[in-house]
Order: C-alpha cells, then structure tokens, then sequence
C-alpha cells in the first residue's frame, strides 16, 4: 500500500473519530441546556425539521413545535432535571449524516407537585450536518424503567409507579430524511 493511500486512509479515520467525538459533544450539550433550562441552548442542537418521538408524549413534527415543551419545561423553576446519558453508539452513515443510540438515566425532582422520578430509557437519534454544524435530525425515547414517588409533607416518599410503560416507540424515519 502507498504512502498516499496510507495517508488517506488515516485521514478518514481521524474525520470519522472528529464526527463521531462532534456528535457525542451535541447529545451532552441538548441533555446539559436542558438540565439548566436553557431552551435557546437546545434549539441550537436542533434541525429545523426536527422529529421527535418520545414515549408518554406527542409526536413532533418541526424544532418550534417541540420547542413550545422545551420552553414550557424550562419555565418550572421548582422543578430540577438530571439526564445522565451514556453508553453511545455512532454510526456515520454519509458524508453529513449519522445515526445514534444511547442509554438514559434521568432524576427529577419536583418541589412544587413533591415527586420523585427516576427514568431509565433508550434514545435512536439521527443527526444531520448543516452549515459545518451537527444537529440532531430525529429523536426518539423509550422508556426500560420507572419509579415515581411522591413525598409528604413529613418526609416520607410512597412509591407511585413502579415498573416499565409497555408501549414501544413507534418512530419511523421519514422519506427524505438523514
């Protein structure tokens, strides 16, 4: 094999690592400006044409139609979100397109309403490069594992909900999209 060739081969190599790295950087920054309540933070991670499939929730169909719970979420200040995301696969897929999935460990916890929630839940995501920037294309969530608790006034916590929601995600990749 030539030099040339070597060379080449190994600038692939690096590009996938970048893109792969990139990507990874993306999700911990959507889940990090979520947890902090910055919805402009998150609409920066998002395409325009955003698809979002989570379980529990509607179908969204554009960044602004999934922006409206973002912001919603982030206008509960009694309300504190901990997404600890882990164990990603990435696969580049194109020049300018990957797919994803991750596990998910999510704490919240509600002063208002007095709950507890832990979540367990597995996401497929794709991403998209535009204008030199990974973005997230398609997103869907299903949950593995639930536990809800509400807490009373003297402190102690009753489990609410304990199990797994038995529905699958029914997200399917539109025509046209990455």
């Amino acid at each position: 094999m030539s030099i040339a060739a070597r060379l080449d081969g190994l600038e692939q190599r690096l590009r996938a690592l970048t893109d792969c790295a990139a990507i990874e950087a993306l999700k911990a920054r959507y889940w990090h400006a979520i947890d902090l309540k910055h919805p402009d933070d998150v609409r920066e991670c998002l395409a325009a044409d955003l698809v979002v499939e989570f379980e529990g929730l509607p179908r969204f169909e554009s960044r602004d139609a999934f922006m409206a719970i973002i912001r919603q979420g982030a206008a509960r200040r009694q309300a504190f979100d901990m997404h600890h995301g882990q164990n990603p696969r990435i696969m580049l897929t194109g020049a300018d397109s990957a797919e994803g999935e991750w596990e998910v460990f999510y704490y919240g916890i509600d002063l208002s309403a007095r709950t507890l929630m832990q979540m367990a839940g597995a996401y497929r995501d794709t991403y998209v490069r535009r204008g030199g920037r990974w973005l997230i294309a398609t997103t869907a969530m299903r949950q593995t594992s639930l536990h809800v608790q509400s807490v009373g006034q003297g402190g102690m916590a009753r489990t609410n909900i304990l199990g797994r929601p038995a529905a699958p995600i029914s997200f399917q990749r539109q025509e046209g999209s990455a």
